[in-house]
């Protein structure tokens, strides 16, 4: 590696970072008001957000070092699906086969959507 060569920010860290302070906060936030299973829900919810970021980045960084034209869109629309998927996936194991309370989960997968604004400011 020469020493022109710089690692891209994505501002990921940035983003999961304030995702990270808005998921504990509404996590005990539900602590708080509901029990320690509402909580553990809301913390899934926003480890769902936190997971997107974490794989959107992880394609940014590949579609940066390909040389082909065209190649980072396929890239892209892929990590759509796959995210898709994977959200979706994740939401059937934690309602489904984790049995957790859906609406904390779903109130902190939305709102943990706002790290991403406060990430990018």
């Amino acid at each position: 590696m020469n020493s022109d060569h710089k690692p891209l920010n994505t501002g990921a860290s940035k983003i999961l970072a304030a995702q990270a302070i808005i998921t504990a906060s509404i996590a005990w936030f539900f602590y708080f008001y509901q029990d320690q299973l509402a909580a553990e829900s809301a913390l899934y919810g926003g480890c769902i957000v936190m997971f997107n970021i974490w794989t959107m980045d992880r394609r940014i960084r590949l579609a940066a070092k390909i040389d082909k034209p065209g190649a980072e869109v396929r890239i892209f629309y892929l990590a759509a699906i796959h995210r898709f998927i994977f959200t979706l996936s994740f939401f059937v194991i934690g309602m489904g086969l984790l049995n957790l309370p859906p609406i904390p989960m779903l109130v902190a997968f939305a709102v943990a959507h706002l790290g991403y604004l406060a990430g990018h400011s």
